[in-house]
């Protein structure tokens, strides 16, 4: 599918002409453009695995410069985990008693090490994050993630209450923070006070029709597989899984009833928009409190590009979510 740049900014897509909207950041506009520009990858898991990983260390540096925090590698439940908290060495801040799970990014088969999304909001919400590098697929598939997250919220709930802890991710990280909710009501654990779901759903099976429209950089071209196709992405996390919409896997069919409240956010060029917005429909009619936040022609996960107004204003909304139900008690619930 080929494509090229008009003279006014819109970009050319075989018979179809898509204009870069006026209706966003001059910042977001030309983060449109670029992606466009950039060629499909064509890497091996490997090679893209290591290519991730630079690219993570770089956006891990940048958020350490905007938002000041400390970071430190640990073992929790034998999980590898990234703890960060408030303030640097040389200025430190007695972060509060609440903790941030957070899931990172990546399909399930990358991502690890990436704290792009839990820097600024241990900065933003004076609150400790435990950044989980979960196992990742093909080498590990489910339930090895959602088994590694339960594991490190068994250590934590050691030393808070269930109304001290909040969990969040984006794209991987938002599916599986919800499977781990539902995982911790089957087991009979306490559920934490509150969850965020950052470009994500609960059914890797159908991301719906926003998937069909836009890939992951927000581009209109190239389609995502549809589940039963061998290169479908999320294919490799679920191998095995003899039922993928059993509730466990799939939370969009679960009881949702006693899920936490949640705050979801996506954008329009989301390709898991549908996903999202579904998800927040099934929520709320479980009768959870669930606030949806769509934000206007941005890619998935656009919040890891620290440089546009929109992140930023995205990252406050995330950290005065957390902020409001974080240590509330059963007020929060």
């Amino acid at each position: 599918m080929g494509y090229r740049f008009e003279d006014d900014g819109s970009v050319r897509l075989d018979e179809r002409t898509i204009p870069v909207p006026t209706t966003i950041s001059l910042e977001a506009r030309q983060a449109l453009i670029d992606s466009a520009k950039r060629p499909p990858t064509t890497a091996g898991l490997a090679d893209r695995r290591a290519e991730i990983d630079a690219t993570m260390q770089t956006v891990n540096a940048w958020a350490a410069q905007l938002y000041p925090v400390t970071i430190g590698e640990v073992s929790i439940g034998g999980v590898r985990c990234h703890r960060i908290t408030p303030g640097t060495p040389d200025a430190p801040v007695e972060p509060t008693h609440n903790v941030l799970i957070n899931l990172h990014a990546g399909g399930f088969v990358v991502g690890s090490g990436a704290l792009g999304e839990a820097i600024p909001i241990a900065s933003l919400t004076g609150t400790t994050v435990l950044a989980v590098d979960y196992r990742l697929a093909p080498e590990h598939p489910y339930p090895a993630a959602v088994d590694d997250v339960i594991a490190v919220y068994r250590v934590v709930l050691e030393h808070h209450a269930a109304h001290e802890i909040g969990i969040y991710g984006t794209s991987a990280g938002a599916f599986l923070a919800a499977q781990v909710i539902v995982r911790l009501r089957e087991e009979g654990l306490p559920i934490p006070a509150c969850a965020g779901m950052f470009s994500g759903g609960g059914d890797l099976t159908d991301l719906g029709d926003s998937a069909s429209i836009f890939h992951l950089d927000g581009f209109a071209g190239e389609r995502i597989h549809p589940f039963d196709h061998p290169a479908n992405i999320n294919r490799a996390y679920l191998q095995g899984v003899e039922d993928p919409r059993q509730p466990l896997v799939a939370p969009l069919f679960a009881d949702l009833d006693g899920f936490p409240p949640t705050l979801l956010v996506t954008s329009t060029r989301d390709a898991v928009l549908s996903a999202t917005a579904l998800m927040h429909r099934a929520l709320r009619r479980a009768r959870v409190p669930a606030d949806l936040i769509v934000f206007e022609a941005l890619p998935h996960g656009f919040w890891y590009n620290l440089g546009l107004p929109e992140t930023r204003e995205a990252l406050a909304a995330m950290a005065d979510f957390f902020t409001t139900h974080l240590g509330a008690g059963e007020l929060a619930r």
